[in-house]
């Protein structure tokens, strides 16, 4: 459970979205808030979570309170705010047009698995991003991306995959760790890990599952898997479950919600989704065209 879920947002801000209940993930929290225009002295207690926040529309004046000093930005579409875990912010704003925001928390214990996997050292503390205002065209396109797919009803392990990015890309660029290289011995990596895959089509997979099988932490198994195949580990999961799916609709009379399930798919609607950007059409048209030609 995140702790940012507990977050009371009333007479600042109104929440149009939430991954928790929206989509179900679990690696990550999305949230979308329509901020009220002027807000006084808005407390925000310490939380476990990374907290990142990037403006989509609006023009607002932002005020926040550290040691008992006020310090300002201007925030405009593409502006992103940085709260390291247990951190507690007093805000402050104006605006004359509205201000909308997406904010992604990241798990306290997230950040602090890279820091230990990756670095060897702890990754909660002083190394934790936080900053009133940065531009960072990766986080934004990537928040903006996690926004997209969310609406589409994609799975959790999208999410997971952008989590990790989003950890390491933090603790390098705002945390001062060194950059990440790459393990050794990849390819035979990448087999066994497709091997896994092939073998547990039906299984809700994580890429934690599959990267603790192969012995490389989640953003080196990304990497390396990326590099190998060019694709990353969820699309090829994906692909596979699709073509699984293909010889159930061929070759058996099971119905679509059975297919899902015997593939892998959270649900027929992820089925059909997945399905539909793989062959071009539904999994039903796709039954009926191949009983056409036999």
């Amino acid at each position: 459970m995140y702790q940012a879920l507990d977050l009371d947002h009333a007479g600042n801000s109104r929440q149009t979205f939430c991954s928790w209940t929206d989509t179900s993930w679990r690696s990550l929290l999305l949230q979308l808030h329509e901020a009220a225009l002027i807000v006084e002295d808005y407390y925000l207690p310490p939380i476990g979570e990374q907290h990142l926040v990037l403006v989509t529309a609006g023009d607002t004046w932002v005020e926040s309170q550290t040691n008992g000093r006020w310090r300002g930005a201007r925030y405009t579409p593409g502006q992103i705010g940085l709260t390291a875990p247990g951190r507690p912010t007093l805000l402050r704003w104006r605006s004359e047009v509205g201000q909308r925001t997406l904010h992604l928390y990241l798990p306290g214990s997230l950040m602090q698995r890279v820091g230990l996997e990756l670095w060897d050292r702890d990754g909660i503390g002083s190394r934790q991003a936080d900053a009133l205002a940065v531009a960072d065209p990766v986080v934004e396109q990537i928040l903006l991306q996690l926004a997209k797919v969310a609406a589409e009803g994609s799975d959790d392990l999208y999410a997971e995959g952008a989590a990790e990015f989003l950890a390491v890309h933090l603790l390098t660029r705002y945390g001062g760790m060194p950059q990440v290289a790459s393990p050794r011995y990849e390819d035979a990596r990448v087999r066994k890990a497709i091997d896994i895959m092939r073998d547990n089509l039906h299984a809700p997979l994580t890429l934690r599952d599959i990267a603790d099988e192969v012995w490389l932490s989640v953003y080196h198994f990304l990497r390396v898997f990326k590099s190998a195949t060019g694709q990353t580990p969820r699309r090829y999961l994906t692909s596979l479950r699709v073509d699984a799916a293909r010889r159930h609709l061929e070759q058996g009379d099971a119905s679509v919600s059975e297919v899902a399930h015997l593939c892998g798919f959270s649900s027929p609607a992820h089925l059909s989704t997945a399905f539909a950007r793989e062959t071009g059409m539904s999994p039903s048209a796709y039954r009926q065209s191949r009983r056409r030609r036999a």
